[in-house]
């Protein structure tokens, strides 16, 4: 059986203006086998191998439903998409989800499970080899006032940088920061791979990797609308089943040439970049989570941070408001 991957690249760029290259070795492929379908909305990083895994070995066929995944031209996108039941699941940041709650008193999106806590690094600019070379500089950013944004300021105010000493731009996710980086339109911004990689080759610098800036972080996670999780529970649970399993395909070690395979087809990753890419995603200790657990201090880390930059009152909700696991642990059977 084959699984259904349609990613609207095309339908994307025009509206929002976002500049991202079609996922090449996806032609359009359904399978008429299945009645139901998981629409998942996601971001163009190297961190999605257990997505292109979990479709091209079946996984998520052998769990009964087909997957149709979309990237995102930035993180408002996502939140306002699942909000709308235009996409069933958002693997965004969590702080995204826990801005897009505070802001939205309608907003019913949750958590339910963690990818991994960053894996992002700040690359500066041929001209920028140091933090302190951004001073009075523009730093491209998703949005301002939330996710990954909120990590670099933390770090710049700690390095002595006032807020009016630098400035940060809305660009949009990952590969539009990518190419206002490599166009002269910002000085610096993060990125996660391939972009670190592709932007060192073009002569950037990397100036700092996240765990450098934050120790602990919950960073991207699966979300979804309360409204939808309640209509269809054993569809999320199935999900979350499907992906844990995709992601131990991609950890175990007879796998590797078939994970390098996955990044040269949907990356154009290739040779010694790949290996480090794939390395960078294994790692034991800032790579993915092998069983999508969330990292809950990582996310008392977020709140805790927004509430230090004045973007959330304290003291700062319990992490309740913004997670609900109890669909992983069906999931993962845990405390059955």
């Amino acid at each position: 059986m084959e699984t259904r991957q349609l990613v609207k690249l095309g339908f994307l760029a025009k509206r929002f203006n976002f500049s991202a290259r079609r996922d090449r070795s996806n032609s359009r492929r359904i399978s008429m086998s299945f009645p139901e379908t998981i629409k998942l909305l996601q971001f163009r990083a190297a961190y999605n191998l257990p997505v292109h895994a979990g479709i091209e070995t079946g996984i998520f066929d052998r769990h009964g439903f087909a997957l149709e995944t979309d990237y995102t031209p930035g993180s408002l996108y996502i939140s306002q998409t699942l909000k709308e039941g235009r996409c069933d699941i958002g693997h965004t940041g969590a702080d995204d989800i826990i801005a897009d709650v505070e802001n939205d008193n309608r907003s019913d999106l949750f958590i339910f499970m963690g990818l991994h806590g960053g894996l992002f690094s700040l690359v500066g600019a041929p001209d920028c080899t140091s933090i302190d070379s951004l001073l009075s500089r523009s730093i491209g950013v998703d949005a301002k006032t939330s996710g990954f944004a909120l990590v670099l300021e933390r770090m710049l105010h700690a390095r002595g940088f006032a807020r009016d000493d630098y400035e940060l731009i809305e660009v949009g996710g990952w590969e539009s920061r990518y190419l206002a980086l490599l166009e002269g339109k910002i000085s610096a911004t993060l990125l996660t791979e391939p972009f670190v990689d592709n932007a060192r080759r073009a002569g950037c610098n990397l100036l700092m990797s996240d765990f450098e800036m934050i120790p602990s972080y919950q960073g991207t996670c699966g979300a979804t609308s309360r409204r939808w999780a309640e209509r269809q529970p054993d569809r999320l649970i199935r999900y979350i089943r499907a992906y844990v399993e995709a992601t131990q395909w991609c950890f175990a070690s007879p796998n590797r040439q078939a994970c390098l395979d996955i990044l040269a087809r949907h990356y154009d990753i290739h040779g010694r970049a790949a290996g480090f890419t794939l390395d960078a995603l294994l790692d034991p200790e800032h790579g993915l989570y092998p069983k999508a657990a969330l990292n809950l201090s990582g996310v008392t880390a977020a709140l805790e941070l927004r509430a230090e930059l004045g973007y959330l009152a304290r003291p700062i909700p319990s992490v309740e408001k913004y997670v609900d696991l109890a669909y992983y642990n069906k999931a993962m059977a845990i405390g059955e």
